[in-house]
């Protein structure tokens, strides 16, 4: 992490970005549209330590794509885990902006403005906002927010600590220089078949330490399997994954797309288990309305124009 200010144009990053002033470096505040965020607590008391378990924190909610790049920063008593793809950022700003990959500077991370949205949510265009859900910034439509006002994004709003950005041309694939899973039983299983004849031949005493000798080898030269291993000895004793935040934004996309000129979205409650929207719908869009929840599998109660859906949160 940097702790110093950037000079480069503050950007924030989000799907509907169109242009950007010139200039000759720029620094991105990534939306949740261009990265992945998890709160983990962890019996680790440094960043560098909690970096070597991103990989196998994140493993869940990340595709099957390459080329993610992590970052970990501490929240009160857990740690955030981000990641992110160098390579989708370039291409999308090559293509809505035309910027290189060698005019961006740093980026910063949109829930690193919780301080900000806990007061107020930000204005991203005309329709979109960045709000928090569940304790994550989330983007949603402004017409599910009951607030009236809204933060502009400035460069005042620039969090103060800075990740430099690496170009994907320095980002090495997941299965560049690592080790495949059956590589990685392979190997574990030839130490402990060395090990038996070490017991045979030298003792228990001895073929301990040389087993914790071979084990300490692979660690040192795999460092991914150790993060694997101490991953779930930790997700055994400590809390549980949390899945909500993923769950929540397809869910309030869904609602949105529920809504229209024509129906009016009345109120948003989400619970522990479920989110559910009351709408005003026109006798004209009532058809559409209940294809479209239907089709999601979403509960509907109507009483006259009024519809509530419900999904559940899994």
């Amino acid at each position: 992490m940097s702790l110093i200010n950037s000079n480069g144009q503050l950007i924030l990053l989000h799907n509907n970005l169109k242009e950007v002033k010139k200039a000759n470096r720029y620094d991105l505040l990534l939306s949740p549209q261009f990265y992945i965020v998890k709160r983990e607590q962890l019996p680790v008391k440094y960043a560098f330590q909690a970096k070597k378990l991103a990989p196998s924190i994140l493993e869940d909610l990340l595709p099957s794509e390459y080329g993610y790049e992590y970052v970990v920063q501490k929240d009160a008593d857990a740690w955030l885990f981000f990641a992110y793809r160098p390579k989708e950022i370039e291409s999308f700003l090559n293509g809505c902006c035309r910027i290189s990959a060698n005019k961006i500077g740093n980026i910063y991370f949109a829930d690193q403005l919780k301080p900000v949205l806990e007061k107020l949510p930000i204005g991203i265009d005309e329709y979109y906002a960045l709000t928090l859900i569940d304790g994550f910034a989330t983007i949603v439509p402004r017409k599910m927010l009951s607030s009236e006002k809204y933060a502009k994004f400035t460069n005042k709003l620039r969090p103060k600590k800075a990740v430099k950005f690496k170009p994907s041309s320095k980002v090495g694939s997941s299965g560049s220089g690592e080790l495949s899973k059956s590589a990685i039983v392979a190997s574990v299983l030839l130490a402990l078949l060395g090990v038996a004849f070490i017991v045979e031949g030298f003792g228990y005493s001895k073929a301990i330490k040389q087993n914790d000798a071979k084990i300490e080898e692979l660690f040192t030269k795999y460092p991914q399997l150790q993060s694997k291993i101490t991953r779930d000895s930790i997700k055994g004793k400590y809390s549980k994954i949390e899945k909500k935040q993923r769950a929540i934004r397809e869910k309030i996309d869904l609602f949105s797309q529920l809504s229209s000129k024509k129906t009016l979205l009345n109120s948003l409650e989400l619970k522990d288990n479920t989110i559910s929207a009351n709408y005003s719908v026109d006798s004209k869009e009532l058809k559409r309305f209940k294809s479209i929840a239907s089709s999601a599998k979403l509960k509907i109660k109507q009483s006259g124009n009024s519809i509530t859906v419900e999904g559940a949160i899994k």
